[in-house]
Formats: structure tokens, C-alpha cells, sequence
């Protein structure tokens, strides 16, 4: 790793200064990367997630309509458990 230090005359910088502000300038701009490739990878998983989401909402609409009577049942004895369970307290 070579790191230049350049001072221009009359410059007031002292080289650890002159150096210490490339570092904090590099240090800068890995942040950004890194935050742009988070960004990204955010994206991408939340649109997966949206399509796994929205295949399920789909596949349980198609159960409901061709059995309703069985959700119903099913529906209807989960507010059953429920109530009992609340009536106990």
C-alpha cells in the first residue's frame, strides 16, 4: 500500500493531516459502497419475500373457494379452542 503525500507550498496541512483525510475520505466511500450493496440485497429479499407472500394468498383464495365448508368448520372450532381458553380465565 503506498499512500502519496503531497503539500503544496504555503500549505498550512501537516502530512499526518494531508494523510489522515485521504483515510477518512477512503473510509467514506467504502461506506457508501457498502451501504449501496445492503440497499440492493435488501431489495432483492423483500421482493422475493413480496412473491412468496403473494403465492400463498393465491393458493390459500383457491382452497378457500373449492372447500369453504371445511374453513368454515375449521374456522368455527378454532373460535370454539379460543373461547374456551379465554372462559377459563
Amino acid at each position: 500500500m503506498s499512500t502519496e503525500i503531497t503539500t503544496t507550498p504555503g500549505s498550512t496541512e501537516s502530512p499526518k493531516e494531508s494523510l489522515f483525510k485521504g483515510m477518512v475520505g477512503k473510509a467514506d466511500h467504502l461506506l457508501k459502497d457498502a451501504s449501496h450493496s445492503v440497499a440492493e440485497e435488501f431489495s432483492a429479499t423483500r421482493h422475493a419475500v413480496s412473491e412468496k407472500a403473494c403465492g400463498a394468498a393465491n393458493l390459500t383464495h383457491e382452497y378457500v373457494r373449492a372447500n369453504p365448508w371445511k374453513v368454515a368448520g375449521i374456522a368455527a372450532a378454532a373460535g370454539v379452542f379460543i373461547g374456551a381458553l379465554i372462559s377459563r380465565r
